[in-house]
C-alpha cells in the first residue's frame, strides 16, 4: 500500500473551550517551573484518547467514520483532578491528568468505540483502557533527578469538570514541528443513534 495514501487517526474526547483555557493556564504555570526535560502539550493537542487507530487507508477511515456514527450513549459529566505518570510519577516518561468522577462512563464509551473500530477492520486493542489527558512527555535520563519544584506542584492541581456530550474522529499529521490535529468528524452523545457531522 502506498504510504502516501494512509491516514493517521484517533478517536477522542476534547474538552470544551473554557476547560481548554483552564488546562492551558495549568500547563503554562507548570512550564514556568524548573522542568527543562519536559515537552509540554499545547492547548490544541489536549484531549482524552478513546482509541488510537493508527494509519489506515482513506477507504477504511471512511468505514470507521460511518461505524462511529452508530455509537449510542448519553452525555455524562467527568472531573479530572489528579496528576499521574507513566510508568510512575517518581520516574515518569509521561505526565498525565486523570480523575475519579465519570471515568467509568468514559470507559464505557471507549468500549463502544472499540467495537466500532473492530467491526471496521482494525485489530483489537490489546491494552486496557486507561483514561488520561497527557500534559507532558519527559525527556530525561535515569540518572537525572525529577525537578523537586515540579514534583511539589503536581501534588495539588485544580479540578476540571465538564459535560461530555461529543467525541471526535481526529487526523494526526506528523511534522518536524510536532503533530497537527484536524477534526474529521464530530459525534453527539444522545440516548439514540448520534448524528455524525463531517467537518471536512
Amino acid at each position: 500500500m502506498n504510504s502516501m495514501s494512509l491516514v493517521r487517526t484517533f478517536v477522542a474526547v476534547v474538552p470544551p473551550e473554557d476547560i481548554l483555557d483552564q488546562l492551558g493556564h495549568l500547563v503554562d504555570r507548570l512550564h514556568r517551573l524548573p522542568s527543562a526535560s519536559c515537552k509540554w502539550v499545547s492547548r490544541a493537542q489536549l484531549h482524552l484518547t478513546l482509541r488510537f487507530l493508527g494509519e489506515s487507508s482513506q477507504a477504511q477511515t471512511d468505514i470507521v467514520a460511518k461505524a462511529l456514527g452508530k455509537v449510542t450513549g448519553a452525555a455524562f459529566e467527568i472531573t479530572l483532578n489528579r496528576v499521574g505518570g507513566f510508568p510512575s510519577l517518581r520516574q515518569p516518561r509521561v505526565l498525565w491528568l486523570g480523575g475519579v468522577s465519570g471515568v467509568e462512563h468514559l470507559a464505557a464509551l471507549a468500549a463502544k468505540v472499540e467495537e466500532a473500530a473492530v467491526v471496521s477492520g482494525f485489530p483489537p486493542e490489546t491494552r486496557a483502557f486507561d483514561a488520561h489527558l497527557t500534559l507532558a512527555r519527559v525527556r530525561r535520563t535515569p540518572s537525572s533527578p525529577f525537578p523537586p519544584e515540579l514534583t511539589e506542584a503536581l501534588k495539588t492541581v485544580p479540578s476540571f469538570t465538564w459535560r461530555v456530550s461529543r467525541f471526535f474522529l481526529v487526523q494526526s499529521n506528523l511534522t518536524p514541528q510536532g503533530s497537527i490535529y484536524t477534526t474529521l468528524h464530530e459525534y453527539s452523545l444522545t440516548q439514540s443513534a448520534p448524528h455524525a457531522s463531517p467537518l471536512l
